[in-house]
C-alpha cells in the first residue's frame, strides 16, 4: 500500500468517527454522551439524573422514558451566551467536550487540534475537529497534485528515451509492412485485370477463326471451306504466343514463358510482408 492509499484510509476513519459523533441515534442516553454533538442536535432519550441543560435553565428536569430535543429547546426559549446552559451546549457541539461551567470568553475558543492525519480519529472532536480534518485533507490533496505535476524525482530519463526509440522503430516497421502489403495487392489486382482482358481478346479472336465461313489453312482433310487445325495451331502460336508479336508478350508475357509462369504462379502466394500478431 502506497502513502496515498494510507492517507485515504486514515482520512476515512476520521470522517467515520466524526459522522458518528454528529448523527448517532442512541437507544439509551447517559451523562457521558453530553460531549457528543449528536446528544444536542438529535432527539435523544431523556436521562433521569440530567436536568434540562444540566439544571442551568430552571426547573425542567428530564425523566427516564421520554425524549429530548435539547438544542431545539434552548433556541425555542431564546437563550443566548449569557445563559450557562446555552454556553455548555454550544461548547459541546463546537469542541466535542462538555463543560458545566464554561465562561463566555471560553465557550467558543477552538482548542489546539491534531497537526496531521496520523493522529487518532478520536482526537478530531466536534465542529472544530471537522474543520481541522477538512484543512488537513485539502493540504494532503494539494501536495499529491503538486507531486503529480512535477513527476517522480527518480525518473530515469535515458531509460525512457530508449523505450521511446524502440516504440518508434516498431511503429515505423509496421507502417512499412502495411505499405508493402498494399503495393503487392495493387500489383496482383492489376495482373488479374490484364488476365481478364487477355482472355476476352483471345475469346474474340477464336470466335472469328472458328465462326462459319472462316477461312482455314491446309489441314488433314476437309474442303476449301473447312477448318485446318494445323493452320489454327500456327495462328495461335503467332497471335497469342510468347514471340515478339504474340498477345501475351504485349502484357509482359502474362501466362506464357518463364516470366509469365512466374507471375501466374506467384499471383496468390502469401506476402513476405504479412503482418503477424504481436504478443
Amino acid at each position: 500500500m502506497n502513502d496515498t492509499n494510507k492517507q485515504l484510509c486514515k482520512a476515512a476513519k476520521i470522517m467515520e468517527h466524526l459522522h458518528k459523533s454528529f448523527t448517532e441515534q442512541y437507544t439509551t442516553s447517559t451523562s457521558a454522551d453530553a460531549k457528543n454533538p449528536t446528544f444536542w442536535l438529535r432527539e435523544q432519550p431523556s436521562i433521569a439524573d440530567f436536568n434540562t441543560f444540566n439544571g442551568k435553565v430552571g426547573a425542567n428536569p428530564e425523566s427516564a422514558g421520554g425524549t429530548k430535543r435539547r438544542l431545539y429547546e434552548i433556541l425555542y426559549l431564546g437563550l443566548d451566551e449569557s445563559n450557562q446552559g446555552y454556553r455548555s451546549a454550544i461548547h459541546a457541539i463546537m469542541t466535542g467536550k462538555y463543560n458545566e461551567t464554561v465562561t463566555v470568553d471560553a465557550y467558543l475558543t477552538a482548542p489546539s487540534g491534531p497537526s496531521n492525519l496520523d493522529s487518532a480519529p478520536t482526537d478530531f472532536k466536534g465542529l472544530y475537529g471537522l474543520i481541522r480534518a477538512n484543512n488537513l485533507l485539502e493540504a494532503a490533496i494539494a501536495d499529491t497534485v503538486t507531486k503529480l505535476k512535477q513527476g517522480p524525482t527518480t525518473t530515469d530519463i535515458m531509460k525512457d528515451a530508449k523505450y521511446y526509440k524502440e516504440r518508434k522503430n516498431m511503429k515505423t516497421t509496421v507502417e512499412e509492412i502495411a505499405y508493402q502489403e498494399n503495393k503487392i495487392y495493387r500489383e496482383k489486382f492489376l495482373n488479374i485485370i490484364l488476365m481478364v482482358v487477355g482472355i476476352f481478346i483471345v475469346g474474340s479472336q477464336l470466335t472469328q477463326v472458328f465462326s462459319p465461313g472462316g477461312g482455314g489453312g491446309g489441314g488433314d482433310g476437309g474442303g476449301g471451306g473447312g477448318i485446318g487445325f494445323g493452320g489454327v495451331g500456327g495462328w495461335l502460336s503467332t497471335r497469342f504466343g510468347s514471340g515478339t508479336g504474340g498477345l501475351f508478350s504485349r502484357f509482359g508475357g502474362l501466362g506464357l514463358g518463364s516470366s509469365g509462369r512466374s507471375r501466374i504462379g506467384n499471383l496468390f502466394t502469401s506476402s513476405p510482408y504479412s503482418l503477424s500478431k504481436r504478443e
